[in-house]
């Protein structure tokens, strides 16, 4: 019975057309402008290099904040947000960062998406592959 379901299921699977993709590499780019995934690739994000320190965000004092951000088709992103959750005072004493970041993951972009650097970011490193069918 069990064999007798698996294939009527590859049967009904047959026609729609299922077949294997595959990637290859193709090259790493470091992204500082808007720019568009080719057709037939696909890009994964690996990390972004940034222009500001992540404990330097500026006068200390409870609240303040930079933000890390990317842009993927105009909506913005952030990578790494980082805050004073401390006080300032003569000594320094009490004061602390605390950072938050997506940056440990990969992001994998389908071809047609947009990409950009947004605040704090010098460049964004991409690998890019080949869709191979």
């Amino acid at each position: 019975m069990r064999s007798l379901l698996f294939f009527f299921l590859f049967l009904l699977g047959f026609p729609i057309g299922i077949q294997a993709q595959s990637l290859t590499y193709s090259q790493v780019k470091l992204v500082s402008s808007v720019e568009t995934v080719p057709a037939n690739k696909v890009w994964k994000i690996n990390n972004v290099l940034p222009t500001a320190g992540l404990t330097d965000v500026g006068t200390p004092q409870w609240g303040s904040t930079r933000h890390f951000t990317v842009l993927i088709n105009g909506q913005t992103i952030f990578w790494i947000s980082a805050a004073w959750i401390g006080t300032w005072n003569g000594s320094q004493s009490g004061v602390a960062a605390d950072s938050r970041s997506i940056g440990d993951s990969p992001i994998w972009l389908p071809s047609g998406t947009t990409l950009a650097v947004g605040s704090n970011l010098y460049a964004i490193s991409v690998t890019e592959f080949n869709v191979v069918p």
